[in-house]
């Protein structure tokens, strides 16, 4: 194992020279210099140990909601805040503009160079076999941004789909069989304003699903949301606890959940993120709940130990991934990996581990520090086809790992990053092998090419065990072309299929003021737990200038075939799937930062219903809802402050 801890500033050197033929293979072979720094490494490793909080508690009582219940009245209220969203930062926003820069040179440069010829967004087929896209659906409809897609499927075929704030959920067919607001899933333990970032598990030895999201962006609003199924029936009873999301009592709050499973834990990564400012500046530290996940299931209080200042070399680990196990039964530990996403070009890689379950009591944190054979960076913002007179971008964030997974001794992982080849944006996909031994052995690619960027990757196991194949989802923008969502599969000798499209977009992504659109922070795809032969995947493609969802199944004829699995050419195309789109939705103005209500009056002037009550930020605002759950009539839509001025009225009709 080696580390670089004094080459990040040749890197850096490299970087400004653009002289990128050299990130992949750049290496410092001092043999003192690799005895030096693996002394430092152990004596950090200590003190990331030493550092490290571990804090226990109990969460209150839950209350068992049904999703199915018709006296909960939802009218998935989602809220859009339209300008300075992202807010740009000296951090985030000049990098991005310099890399903007920096891919007009690089494309000059190709273009100039004797015998260019312009590299077609369709490669040669791969060595390994396409996947087969088998079904197709128009997943969950949401007015929100971005556009976070979730996905989980039971072994005996229930699917449920997430996006930034509903619930969508199906049979094995493709039927809808529910949908549901995360606000009114969650109404039973409080008035929740805001709700975001839906995470969903299956677990394949309980046979039940979990659910997190958060509520609030700003300290005293921070709620973290679970929910847990009573059975293996997504539509039915569900315990729903709320967890402060502000434990340390200070002006942070919880935000940008990963979670996973062990044999006896829930695990949830937040970042903790200062009141009032961007995440892109505000992030102050990454946190890991570990939840015994028998409570959950049970419905008794929730035991929990909470890992805080989780730190390397002085330095928060941020953005904390887990490793979700693939093969059941699972494990009692579980890793966690971390890399220097903001920095413009690095190698190292942090994978930190909980060695035991919560019940256990002897629980211990440990991290190390992993050199990856090729470097990520900060990446470029994506772009879009050329829609009128200036270009449009698509939000990368930044290089964080989005995404991970274990199998039999292996880690793979995923996240966005600068493709120095083209300088745009790629997807970086490793794999650590034999992780828990003294010298994995890790390998690692970039995806892009000069007409198409690829964000957002996810990964998950499928085919027989342990034959180590990879499926990976991911979204893709194509230059002349839409946003869409993409597959590729990886087998056990590292050889790649196809990259394949599942969906094409038909427009543009258009929904925020600003130039920069915000292209989703994060997609989703499971293995069939019971069935290697089928995963299931929720992506994002632009449609009506709009996000949407697309939900499909994945399949191919070189995994073992079951018997009820059926791959003709007829059989991949969209099957009927009608739901009406009955929504108001209007635009405002607030004048500066503070709470705003949203109501909705009978003509007599009796409230029906408080939809939403919190804290709006200055500019541009969209509001909607559904209408469906009106009765035949006129109502009165307003907007307020909680003092009763009035800032938009709206008289609705339903017929």
């Amino acid at each position: 194992m080696a580390f670089t801890a004094t080459t990040k500033d040749d890197f850096h050197k490299i970087l400004h020279k653009k002289n990128f033929s050299y990130l992949s293979v750049y290496f410092n072979d001092s043999s003192m210099k690799h005895l030096i720094f693996l002394s430092l490494a152990l004596l950090f490793s200590l003190g990331a140990i030493a550092q490290v909080r571990k804090t226990n508690g109990v969460s209150i009582s839950p209350q068992t909601v049904n999703f199915t219940d018709n006296g909960i009245i939802d009218y998935q209220p989602q809220l859009i805040h339209l300008d300075q969203h992202p807010i740009p930062s000296a951090e985030y926003g000049d990098k991005k503009e310099r890399l903007n820069l920096l891919r007009a040179q690089k494309e000059l440069e190709l273009k100039n160079q004797e015998g260019f010829k312009k590299e077609s967004s369709k490669k040669t087929r791969g060595l390994a076999p396409n996947p087969t896209v088998f079904k197709g659906i128009q997943g969950n409809l949401s007015s929100s941004t971005p556009n976070d897609n979730d996905i989980a499927v039971s072994n005996g075929g229930k699917v449920i789909s997430a996006v930034n704030s509903t619930l969508r959920m199906y049979d094995d067919t493709g039927k809808v069989l529910l949908n549901k607001s995360l606000t009114s899933i969650f109404a039973a333990v409080g008035n929740f304003a805001w709700i975001s970032d839906p995470r969903l598990l299956y677990d394949p030895v309980e046979d039940r699903f979990v659910l997190v999201c958060f509520s609030g962006a700003i300290s005293y609003e921070s709620q973290i949301l679970v929910g847990f199924s009573q059975t293996n029936d997504p539509t039915g009873n569900w315990n729903v606890y709320k967890i402060n999301g502000n434990p340390f009592n200070d002006s942070t709050w919880s935000d940008y959940p990963i979670i996973a499973l062990s044999d006896k834990d829930l695990f949830m990564t937040f970042n903790q993120v200062k009141d009032n400012v961007s995440w892109t500046i505000g992030f102050r530290q990454s946190v890991i709940w570990q939840i015994n996940k028998a409570d959950g299931f049970a419905g008794n209080p929730l035991q929990y130990t909470l890992w805080d200042s989780i730190n390397y070399n002085g330095k928060p680990l941020r953005n904390i991934c887990p490793a979700k196990y693939q093969i059941p039964p699972f494990d009692k530990n579980l890793y966690f990996l971390t890399v220097r996403n903001v920095d413009s070009i690095n190698d190292s890689l942090f994978v930190t581990e909980i060695d035991n379950s919560y019940i256990s009591g002897n629980a211990q944190l440990s991290t190390k520090v992993m050199k990856l054979p090729l470097s990520y960076g900060f990446p470029p913002n994506a772009r879009e086809k050329l829609v009128g007179p200036k270009n449009n971008y698509l939000m990368t964030n930044d290089a964080r790992v989005l995404a991970a997974i274990y199998e039999n001794g292996y880690v793979h992982f995923g996240s966005n990053t600068v493709n120095p080849a083209y300088m745009n944006a790629g997807v970086y996909l490793g794999t650590i092998k034999n992780i828990s031994e003294a010298n994995p052995v890790i390998t690692a690619d970039i995806f892009s090419s000069q007409t198409m960027e690829y964000g957002y990757p996810s990964m998950t196991v499928v085919g027989n065990i342990p034959d180590h194949k990879i499926l990976y989802t991911f979204s893709h923008c194509i230059t002349d072309s839409f946003p869409g969502t993409s597959v590729l599969l990886k087998v056990g000798n590292g050889d790649y299929s196809d990259i394949v499209s599942v969906r094409d977009g038909l427009s543009i992504i258009n929904v925020l003021a600003d130039t920069v659109e915000r292209w989703g922070d994060y997609t989703n795809v499971q293995r069939m737990y019971n069935n290697p032969t089928r995963a299931y995947l929720s992506g994002s493609w632009g449609k009506n200038g709009g996000n949407n969802c697309w939900v499909s199944i994945i399949d191919n004829i070189e995994w073992p075939v079951g018997t009820t699995l059926t791959t003709s050419a007829n059989e991949s195309s969209v099957f009927p799937n009608p739901i009406p789109e009955k929504k108001f939705t209007t635009r405002f103005e607030n004048e500066s930062n503070r709470h705003l209500r949203f109501e909705i009056f009978d003509m007599q002037g009796k409230r029906i219903s408080l939809m939403l009550d919190t804290y709006i930020k200055k500019g541009l605002n969209e509001f909607s809802f559904t209408t469906e759950t009106l009765p035949i009539g006129n109502y009165v839509f307003r907007i307020s402050t909680r003092e009763g001025q009035k800032i938009a009225s709206h008289k609705i009709t339903i017929e």
